[in-house]
């Protein structure tokens, strides 16, 4: 007979559940939350705020949704494959507790002595999805820039329902300390589809402008189509399609007060035989969040 491990009474009168209890719970709410494209689209780092006075610690959550808009997500370790903070001298990695909100947590010792830009990077395990019909793919694809994912899709045979998407998550966010914000500090971390900040001096201006890259393996990705949220002081969003240059690169006009969103998604065809979910597509999704200049 098998023994179960039942939760206990606390004195106080709230439940005490076994840590395996909460962990399969997690891995539940994981797998019934929403994945169609209808209801959760980007994936961002949201800073509590984007310019930190030293001696504060450093506070951002992770959310999912649309047009700069969304749910918290909650710390689940087997979703998540990295987690850490780029410094000025290096980098270090977090690791929160099991259904941490908000996900990352650095506090303020941690940051001692550290000033200039933090980049706070988080890449995602594989999620799958299956799609009961293929418009929903297509119109998601194609919306993303993939316009001959519809014709490249009928050309290998492939099912129109019933088929599975793979896709993977690639996040960063600028975050500043103190009024001497001193270097910024982004740079390429070895994601496999990712933006870099190429500024090297902190934003100042009423109207910087932030040259940004993008990165797929590592090689520059030209003409890409990228979407620019922008909300204001008021809390209103505007959103704009960017393409990127022969180098990968998209300016944006960094104004005081304003938070900014960059996304980019690639899709690309997979190989079934080599998982065992048998995704015939994949998705990789990039963004960066970064604020224009606090003074």
């Amino acid at each position: 007979m098998q023994l179960i491990d039942f939760p206990r009474l606390h004195a106080t009168g709230f439940l005490i559940f076994p840590r395996f209890f909460w962990a399969a719970v997690l891995m539940l709410f994981a797998a019934v939350s929403p994945t169609d494209r209808l209801f959760a689209h980007e994936v961002w780092i949201e800073p509590e705020t984007a310019h930190i006075s030293k001696g504060d610690q450093l506070l951002a959550d992770l959310r999912i949704g649309d047009m700069f808009k969304g749910n918290h997500l909650i710390y689940i370790p087997q979703q998540t494959e990295r987690l850490s903070v780029l410094t000025a001298t290096g980098s270090f990695d977090l690791d929160p507790q099991i259904g941490s909100r908000p996900v990352v947590t650095v506090p303020s010792e941690k940051l001692t002595g550290m000033s200039g830009e933090l980049v706070v990077v988080y890449q995602s395990s594989n999620s799958y999805v299956q799609y009961d019909t293929g418009e929903k793919f297509f119109r998601f694809a194609e919306k993303k820039g993939a316009a001959d994912v519809r014709k490249i899709h009928e050309e290998r045979q492939l099912p129109d329902k019933g088929f599975v998407e793979r896709y993977k998550r690639f996040a960063k966010a600028s975050i500043t300390i103190g009024p001497d914000a001193g270097m910024v500090n982004d740079r390429a971390v070895g994601m496999e589809l990712e933006f870099v900040s190429l500024a090297r001096t902190p934003l100042s201006g009423a109207g910087d402008e932030l040259e940004t890259q993008l990165l797929y393996q590592g090689d520059v990705v030209p003409t890409a189509l990228v979407t620019l949220f922008s909300r204001d002081p008021d809390g209103t969003i505007t959103t704009s399609q960017l393409t990127t240059d022969k180098r990968g690169i998209v300016k944006v006009t960094a104004r005081s007060g304003h938070r900014y969103l960059l996304d980019h998604v690639m899709v690309r065809d997979s190989d079934p035989s080599r998982d065992r979910n048998r995704p015939v597509w994949e998705s990789l999704w990039a963004s960066l969040t970064f604020s224009g200049p606090a003074y």
